[in-house]
């Protein structure tokens, strides 16, 4: 496959510095997965099956979370709560406000694995992704978390693999978008109750889906990234935008690659993100063009291990990160991040070799100013 075109970009974020490193446990092979911030601290869950917090300046140990009886799939963070869905089959939410040996103050329970999960933007709908069981069915299950803790819907007919994804929209409190291992992307309007009314777009992908979210002024667009280390742009209606491939192959232009950690879309510069992962700990940012990609900067001595989960908030400036070294890492920078400038040239995406000017057009806007670089 072609080398994907590289250019250095060091200015486009600024620099984010290590300021604080957990120390790994050496007796113990304990691997961080995610790591968030809360209103209490930085949030990490851990492969012994717990959600342990640290002070942000310090990283220093503040306590932990004990409930989930197998692996912890996923954590999110709301105001004054935090979310924790495991593979015994559990959603727990937490009030932050209680000590952290209390129990949960919610739980909703299913008889599959949790692989994935999201809360709407309201909090009204909680949506989880299971696992294929005995029965070769994956379920979504949709409940509303104000009225009881069985589900409202169960949709069992959309994905034929592990459901691995979940990301509801980030301003349509009813709409989310499923990934699974068979490579489709759905997306849902969870007003309807029956599936078949409530799916609205698929998209294949072709590669088992590890991540995917939403990105653009106005989330039109969707990431799809595949455990084979792939990257796919799509508009929402299910139109490929852009497929660049195998993302290892950036080593080829200078940028040592070994796996995706994951995207993130800044809505302060309108630009999605792409972090990627050595094995022996570095975290590399770069910026995903309509074709290109652009490398920021490098974040090195945080981690000696395979980075599981990175978070930001460039508004705030700072980043926190985990590893299966055991390490939790705290970065921040000194200055906010600036905002793209109003005007950027249009370019035509290149979608498996052919020029595709409709895909262009609708990344413009009618005074042929175009949020960069989409």
């Amino acid at each position: 496959m072609a080398r994907i075109p590289v250019s250095q970009a060091p200015t486009l974020l600024p620099k984010f510095n290590l300021h604080a490193r957990a120390n790994p446990q050496p007796s113990s092979d304990t691997y961080v997965y995610d790591a968030i911030k809360t209103d209490i601290g930085i949030a990490a869950s851990t492969s012994d099956m717990c959600v342990k917090f640290f002070e942000p300046s310090t990283l220093q140990t503040k306590g932990q979370l004990n409930y989930h009886s197998d692996q912890i799939t996923g954590i999110k963070a709301r105001l004054n709560s935090l979310l924790s869905a495991s593979s015994d089959g559990q959603i727990a939410i937490w009030d932050l406000r209680q000590a952290l040996s209390a129990a949960p103050a919610l739980v909703f329970k299913t008889k599959d694995p949790v692989l994935s999960f999201d809360m709407s933007i309201d909090d009204t709908l909680l949506v989880s992704g299971s696992a294929l069981d005995k029965d070769y069915c994956a379920k979504i299950n949709l409940w509303d978390p104000r009225v009881a803790a069985q589900p409202i819907a169960v949709y069992e007919n959309s994905h034929s693999e592990d459901i691995s994804q979940i990301r509801c929209h980030p301003s349509a409190p009813r709409q989310f978008l499923s990934g699974s291992s068979d490579g489709l992307l759905c997306t849902f309007d969870a007003s309807q109750a029956d599936e078949d009314e409530a799916l609205l777009y698929v998209a294949n992908t072709g590669a088992s889906i590890s991540g995917c979210g939403y990105f653009g002024p106005n989330s039109q667009y969707i990431f799809a990234q595949s455990d084979m280390e792939t990257l796919q742009l799509w508009t929402n209606e299910a139109t490929l935008l852009a497929d660049f491939g195998d993302v290892r192959d950036l080593a080829e232009s200078g940028v040592p690659t070994d796996y995706i950690i994951g995207c993130k879309y800044d809505p302060l510069t309108e630009r999605l993100y792409l972090a990627a992962g050595t094995n022996e700990g570095d975290i590399h940012l770069l910026h995903v063009g309509a074709g290109s990609f652009e490398h920021i900067q490098a974040l090195q001595s945080g981690h000696s291990g395979i980075v599981r989960g990175l978070s930001w908030d460039l508004s705030q400036g700072w980043a926190v990160s985990g590893a299966e070294d055991g390490r939790v890492s705290w970065w921040a920078t000194t200055v906010p991040a600036q905002p793209p400038s109003p005007l950027a040239q249009a370019v035509s995406l290149t979608v498996s070799g052919q020029k595709d000017k409709s895909a262009a057009s609708r990344l413009t806007n009618g005074n042929n100013r175009r949020f960069s670089p989409y």
